[in-house]
């Protein structure tokens, strides 16, 4: 087995990083190599800076790998098999506005769909309870294009499912829409019979609950049920909003522990999952490394200091997405006292002069229709 697969199959995806860095630096190596056979852009790119991917031999070596900005795989379609090997291509935006294609290969996908179901198993997403699923998120039948919705669909994998509820359909139109009525008599229905899950957009479950508690002011869910967040994080009226703020708000509303609530922090380009433990933190699993760097010299910064995020992982065979410096403004803590090693995500905010679109951002001009046509 490649270096590469015994880094995405790590059955305990969050082992300290020093055990795993090793692992991680041969991994990425070789998978940073094979990318430079393919595109030369990208042996280009390593020249200017008198880089060489070969000499890669420590986490701070693969740092310093020149890195591909979010926005040029939102304008180009980069792609590092023959066509005919993709198996599945997913996009970042439900509606119109920039777009970044990740493709997935054969073996790509597997790798993706292992880590992502170890690291949610870490993480206590999971349970052999069945529950219902109420799904924020775009109809995977309508959008199997669609990341948010495929992401949404593999986190199903964390428990078996009662029924299934897609929230976000096409109407008369053509266009996405949520019928808060409909979620919320949902719930109010299905809370007596066990668990639910809800997955997807905090703002379209914020929307939801408040109505459900409005319909039922005793609501009360099952203690086993579960919140998997992503994406977003504003109330139904477009407002700012903690993920903290919004977990108590779940616990006031329908008396799930705030625990329960937990979110994904991610992004198409990079497609790596990273999980929030009860307090909060999204944590840095073993087949990914990251970095907050000074926005004009791309040197990294300490803990506890705010710059752009900087995001490697040798995941994907079939783009050269192995280092990507995203819009995201961050800080990264470490020491979680959850228990779990490594650095985690402490906050994470946009950066830049103006929107780059993705599904969190068409999803909420779903909420901003229904509030100029309230019918």
């Amino acid at each position: 087995m490649t270096a590469l697969e015994r880094l995405c199959n790590l059955e305990n995806p969050f082992l300290p990083p020093e055990e795993t860095a090793d692992l991680f630096v041969e991994a990425f190596r070789e998978s940073v190599l094979t990318q430079r056979e393919v595109h030369p852009f990208l042996r280009e790119m390593d020249a200017s800076r008198n880089f060489d991917p070969a000499a890669i031999a420590s986490v701070a070596d693969a740092l310093s790998l020149p890195p591909l900005f979010v926005g040029t795989l939102k304008l180009h379609d980069f792609l590092s098999v023959a066509p005919e090997e993709v198996v599945l291509t997913l996009t970042s935006s439900g509606t119109s506005g920039q777009r970044t294609k990740l493709h997935f290969d054969a073996s790509s996908l597997r790798r993706m769909e292992t880590l992502s179901r170890n690291i949610f198993s870490a993480l206590g997403f999971c349970s052999e309870r069945a529950a219902h699923y109420l799904l924020f998120s775009y109809d995977r039948s309508e959008a199997s294009d669609v990341g948010t919705s495929w992401s949404t669909e593999q986190k199903m994998a964390c428990a078996p499912a009662a029924s299934v509820h897609w929230l976000l359909r096409r109407d008369k139109n053509g266009a996405f829409a949520f019928d808060v009525e409909a979620a919320a008599r949902l719930i109010v229905e299905l809370a007596p019979d066990g668990p639910l899950r809800f997955l997807g957009f905090p703002a379209f479950m914020h929307r939801a609950l408040t109505e459900a508690k409005r319909l039922r002011p005793g609501l009360a869910l099952d203690p086993e049920s579960f919140v998997i967040a992503g994406g977003g994080w504003k109330n139904h009226s477009g407002e700012p909003m903690r993920q903290r703020d919004f977990a108590l708000f779940v616990e006031k509303s329908s008396g799930l522990p705030a625990e329960g609530v937990r979110d994904v922090f991610g992004m198409a380009e990079h497609g790596i999952p990273y999980g929030a433990c009860p307090l909060g933190h999204h944590h840095v699993p073993a087949c990914s490394r990251l970095a907050v760097v000074d926005p004009l010299t791309l040197q990294p910064l300490g803990f506890g200091r705010e710059g752009l995020l900087l995001l490697l992982s040798p995941w994907n065979g079939a783009q050269p997405n192995q280092s990507i410096l995203s819009t995201d403004v961050a800080v990264l803590g470490g020491n979680c006292p959850c228990g779990l090693p490594g650095s985690y995500i402490a906050s994470v905010r946009r950066g830049g002069t103006r929107k780059h679109k993705g599904c969190a951002i068409a999803a909420q001009e779903i909420l901003d229709r229904m509030a100029r046509h309230p019918s």
